[in-house]
């Protein structure tokens, strides 16, 4: 091998390096010597040569070796760090296209998703334009049919008038004819409030305040002093709440017996002063206090207290100011005035509220700069 050749080289360089030539050569024996150390230098000096020789190809044996293997294994390594680089290369690749077509896809997302949105938006705009026109036909449509509901309530007063006129003069001479008053409070009555359905869906807002104190122990009828068309009564029985009312008119009287309610026909503060002391779950009045004088709305208010078992409820409904438009009204009471005469006849709470289909809302008194806008205002006083 050629560390061996390389070591034996070495061996015979070191065993060779201390040759020492005789300088004399005068004498034969020297010339003897010296030609036998020649002949044995040159054999030295040859294998010198031969060792430093043999050494050399060892070295360049072992140096072409050692470059074979370093460049071998740096082949190796450079093949290896390409394998490896290519890998990384493409894994970067495969991952830079992941990433471009997700982001790609995510781009392409919101492009379609911003046409969407303006798409919608679109739509909405000529939605809401054809609404705000639509809008304003159904107003315009409300506008004329609300004239035409009044016109048809006043041809309708004036067709009961007619009928009632024709009706005196069918009777014989005789017969007296009977108050002008009893035809008209009907007629009145859709003249101020409109259609029957329409009323009852109003005065539904009420209800939940009888419920209210018929839970608190307040089980007793509703007593209604002016049922009219019989719309609150209407509601009671859907309820089926019991309920009581009392007319001094026959037209009206009749009338609600046509609808199922029985009616008495009596003065209604008669009728309220004949029944027994804390027996009514609630009391009501529509269009009735502001037809009062003075002296009989406190006699109204005071014969409900009476009458009104504990926690019972007193509801009493009239316009805020003179509209012009009822006949029979004597003056608008004021709410201050109202609760004056809830609490001197012995009402425990007293409350002003608006009426509304939806509830009743708290409404402040007009004396202290409340709303004067809406035409009706509800006292609730409760025993």
């Amino acid at each position: 091998m050629s560390e061996a050749r390389l070591a034996d080289a070495l061996a015979r360089l070191e065993q060779n390096k201390n040759l020492r030539l005789p300088l004399r050569s005068r004498d034969l024996l020297g010339r003897m010597s010296l030609r036998f150390l020649w002949r044995r230098q040159v054999k030295w000096q040859v294998e010198m040569n031969a060792a430093i020789v043999d050494a050399v190809a060892a070295l360049r044996e072992i140096t072409a070796r050692q470059q074979q293997e370093i460049g071998a294994s740096t082949f190796a390594t450079q093949d290896q760090l390409r394998v490896e680089l290519e890998d990384l290369r493409r894994s970067d690749q495969n991952m830079l296209s992941g990433l471009n077509q997700r982001l790609y896809s995510a781009v392409g997302g919101l492009r379609t998703e911003i046409s969407d949105l303006r798409l919608r938006l679109t739509d909405k705009t000529d939605s809401g334009e054809a609404i705000e026109a639509r809008l304003a036909a159904i107003e315009a449509g409300l506008v004329e049919l609300s004239s035409s509901a009044h016109e048809a309530r006043l041809r309708h007063a004036q067709v009961d008038l007619f009928l009632d006129r024709a009706r005196a003069d069918a009777r014989p001479a005789e017969t007296p004819v009977p108050d002008r008053g009893t035809y008209l409070e009907l007629a009145v009555a859709e003249l101020l409030d409109g259609p029957a359905e329409r009323t009852r869906t109003e005065r539904a807002a009420y209800l939940p305040v009888i419920t209210e104190a018929r839970d608190s122990g307040a089980i007793g009828p509703v007593f209604d002093v002016a049922p009219g068309r019989g719309e609150w009564l209407d509601l009671l029985r859907a309820a089926d709440i019991p309920g009581r009312a009392a007319s001094a008119n026959p037209v009206v009287v009749r009338h609600c017996a046509e609808q199922g309610h029985a009616v008495a026909e009596r003065d209604p503060l008669g009728e309220l002063a004949a029944i027994g002391g804390r027996s009514l779950g609630a009391v009501v009045a529509f269009r009735y206090a502001e037809r009062l004088a003075p002296g009989d709305l406190a006699r109204f208010f005071d014969l409900a207290g009476r009458a009104l078992l504990p926690g019972g409820v007193l509801v009493v409904e009239t316009p805020e100011r003179d509209a012009g438009r009822d006949p029979f009204l004597r003056a608008p009471v004021h709410p201050s005035f109202l609760r004056f005469l809830a609490e001197a006849a012995g009402f425990r709470r007293v409350e002003i509220h608006r009426p509304d289909p939806a509830g009743l809302t708290p409404l402040a008194e007009l004396s202290t700069g409340g709303p004067q806008q809406a035409d009706r205002y509800t006292l609730l006083a409760w025993m």
